[in-house]
């Protein structure tokens, strides 16, 4: 064939011959759009491409009306369809049986090596190979030195002086507050203190070159046209061009931070007890990185693993900072949403939060104060079934796998669909409705079903599951909570009566899953 097509072009002047393959790689492109390839499958069912991009780049965009429109009905079956994203056709699942499969069998389901794959991706370009994209004996090394990082917990009052600039931001805004501009701004703020002892002054709002760095290198990784067509990554053109510029600035800020940092820690001998309670993400992950080097690191049968590269240093800081503060960033205002559409359910929570804390109005919980308010964690996780952050997670088959009547082939790609699972009706009954008591903990001896929950494990997976789940799970819960807590004490709030939240939240439709256009009126509950 490609002796034919040479044959065809030669003697053709040079323009129209380079017109003519570009048609061909396009027509190429367009038809395994349209057409699935063949697969020896079982006769998994697809989804229409064009049905999926019509939803996923209409006017007024929805999360939810993918889920309802595109992805649930082709699911209701089989818990499985053929699905087009990522510039390819792979398998997505909402059957928490599936689900299950894929978050434990890790050696047949691993992660999507994007920066061995697709390299020139933005997202592979920014955070390469780190602990959420390795398998095998690279993730493990990179989970020696990252994981006893996230062991530690973080005292509430390490939120106190940032979540202060967020009260007196709301404060002086009251009615049409930009939710999730200001819950950005927080979360950069408390993240670049814990992770990199950085204050990037976001809520102060100095916008300078930093900020609008990162806030471009973020909005750049969720872009939904280059997450559709991800190959356009390799002719980046215009803003996009920009935004790989950005990058390689981002880059060179982290490093000096890195090398700041590991200049510090050569000037001392050790780190005292106390000094490592208090120190950064980084520091701690930098110190662990000098160990490996100098004695090597080991798996748990004493077998040698790869040593981290201080290239793969920086891109687990970076992907626990950019995902880490937009994700949490975005769960915080589905949570507040939720909330002003329920006001029976925010009172509630303000109930619990003044019986605990009292009505002073600068009342800011201890440890044993937030400690007593994990029943908060019920509201945070209904939010989290319903509007779910992550929209997927993808995985890569190193072997055949049969999933019910279906054998998918090796090296395909496998994703489970967080929100037609989270709102499948098998698994949560009533799934549109906002029912926080669905995760209440049963009290001893209390063996009555609730109706409105689920006892199917793996249902609920925001954070993913099994050894790859999110390593920052237990600090963005924390987060919320004391965000939730300090909000509902010191304000209440609404939706705008025009706000188009009223009926249906407007959100992204791929990758981090975020509100767009959100505003909510707060009134403080004590006079200053």
């Amino acid at each position: 064939m490609v002796d034919s097509a040479c044959g065809l072009l030669d003697g053709m002047p040079l323009g129209m011959a380079l017109v003519l393959l570009l048609l061909g790689a396009v027509s190429a492109a367009l038809l395994r759009l349209l057409v699935p390839p063949k697969a020896n499958d079982g006769g998994v069912k697809h989804i229409p491409a064009l049905k999926t991009l019509y939803w996923t780049f209409k006017p007024n965009p929805s999360r939810r009306d993918l889920c309802e429109q595109v992805d649930m009905p082709a699911l209701a079956a089989t818990g499985i369809a053929r699905s087009w994203l990522w510039g390819r056709w792979m398998y997505k699942i909402n059957d928490a049986e599936y689900a299950r499969q894929l978050f434990l069998k890790t050696s047949v389901y691993q992660k999507i090596e994007m920066h061995n794959l697709i390299p020139y991706v933005f997202r592979a370009v920014a955070a390469g190979g780190n602990l959420m994209t390795e398998n095998g004996d690279h993730f493990k090394a990179h989970r020696l030195i990252v994981g006893p990082s996230f062991r530690r917990s973080w005292p509430a009052a390490t939120f106190r002086p940032h979540l202060g600039k967020l009260e007196a931001i709301v404060r002086a805004q009251g009615a049409g507050v930009d939710v999730l501009q200001v819950c950005r701004r927080a979360t950069l703020d408390v993240l670049g203190q814990i992770i990199m002892g950085t204050d990037f002054g976001a809520l102060d709002y100095t916008d300078g070159e930093l900020l609008e760095i990162c806030w471009d290198v973020v909005e750049a990784g969720i872009e939904p046209l280059y997450l559709v067509f991800p190959f356009l990554d390799k002719y980046p053109v215009g803003k996009r061009a920009r935004s790989f510029a950005n990058l390689k600035k981002f880059h060179r800020f982290i490093e000096r931070t890195i090398q700041a940092k590991r200049a510090e820690l050569a000037a001392r001998e050790e780190l005292g007890d106390d000094e490592r309670d208090r120190a950064d993400l980084l520091t701690l992950m930098i110190e662990a990185h000098e160990h490996t080097k100098a004695h090597g690191s080991f798996d748990e049968n004493g077998k040698l693993l790869p040593s981290m590269t201080s290239e793969e240093l920086r891109n687990n800081t970076i992907i626990f900072f950019v995902a880490g503060h937009d994700a949490t960033a975005y769960s915080l205002s589905h949570m507040i949403a939720e909330l002003a559409l329920h006001p029976e359910i925010q009172q509630q929570a303000r109930d619990r939060v003044v019986g605990i804390l009292g009505d002073d109005p600068d009342a800011f919980p201890t440890d044993e104060q937030l400690a007593d308010l994990a029943d908060l964690d019920m509201i945070i996780k209904e939010s989290m079934r319903k509007n779910s952050t992550v929209s997927d997670v993808r995985r890569q088959l190193t072997e055949p796998v049969t999933l019910g009547p279906y054998t998918l082939p090796k090296g395909a790609w496998v994703m489970v669909d967080l929100w037609a699972m989270q709102n499948n009706p098998r698994y949560y009954p009533e799934p549109h409705r906002f029912l926080p008591e669905r995760f209440r903990e049963p009290a001893k001896g209390d063996t009555a079903a609730n109706a409105h929950n689920t006892d199917t494990p793996f249902s609920w997976a925001p954070f993913s599951e099994g050894s790859r789940k999110c390593i920052g799970n237990k600090f963005a819960m924390l987060t919320q909570r004391v965000v939730l807590a300090m909000l509902v004490h010191r304000f209440t709030w609404t939706l705008p009566a025009d706000s188009p939240f009223r009926t249906k939240p407007r959100t992204s439709t791929s990758g981090l899953i975020s509100p767009i256009g959100l505003t909510v009126d707060f009134v403080p509950r004590h006079a200053r």
